[in-house]
């Protein structure tokens, strides 16, 4: 019995489990960049406690790659991201159990299945070329939305995520390995 179930708890697992995509201008020089700014803007809202928390987690991880936080106005790249939310993503749970005789052909069966509703949150960060105004690095995660008891554990939450996205920036370092 426990043949079956394991891989069934692996591909459960595997399901739950959170991937960064990421896409880029293959052609781009990142390796000229040196300089960095945020610049985001919170459309038609004021900007929230996690947009402040999200542009230090970029700042602190683009400056321990070495990069300069400078105004937008002097940046060799600029940073935008967007933050979305997403209610009640529908799931549905099924779990069995059965048994059963062969030879007297009687069986019985349990089975149950729940609706389970997940609120997701989205993030895509964007490193933005200033002069062409055009896109050459992406990253998006989306995660199942968390409550948290202070204002510290929603910090590290979008620190442990941002450095999670910006991994693999800058791409043209990962080319030679």
């Amino acid at each position: 019995m426990f043949r079956y179930l394991l891989p069934l708890f692996l591909l459960f697992m595997v399901g739950c489990s959170h991937k960064v995509d990421t896409d880029f201008d293959p052609s781009y020089k990142t390796e000229l960049l040196k300089t960095f700014a945020v610049v985001h803007t919170s459309k038609g809202a004021p900007e929230t406690l996690d947009d402040e928390r999200i542009v230090a987690a970029i700042t602190h991880e683009l400056e321990g790659k070495g990069y300069l936080a400078v105004s937008k106005e002097t940046a060799d790249f600029q940073v935008t991201f967007q933050t979305r939310f997403e209610e009640d993503v529908p799931s549905n749970v099924s779990f069995g159990f059965g048994f059963g005789t062969y030879s007297s052909g009687v069986g019985t069966s349990v089975a149950t299945t729940r609706n389970v509703t997940n609120d997701q949150e989205h993030i895509d960060i964007y490193m933005v070329d200033p002069k062409t105004k055009k896109t050459f690095w992406r990253a998006s995660e989306s995660r199942k939305y968390r409550d948290f008891k202070t204002p510290q554990q929603r910090s590290d939450y979008f620190d442990k995520i941002i450095a999670s996205m910006l991994k693999t920036f800058p791409v043209q370092a990962l080319k030679g390995k």
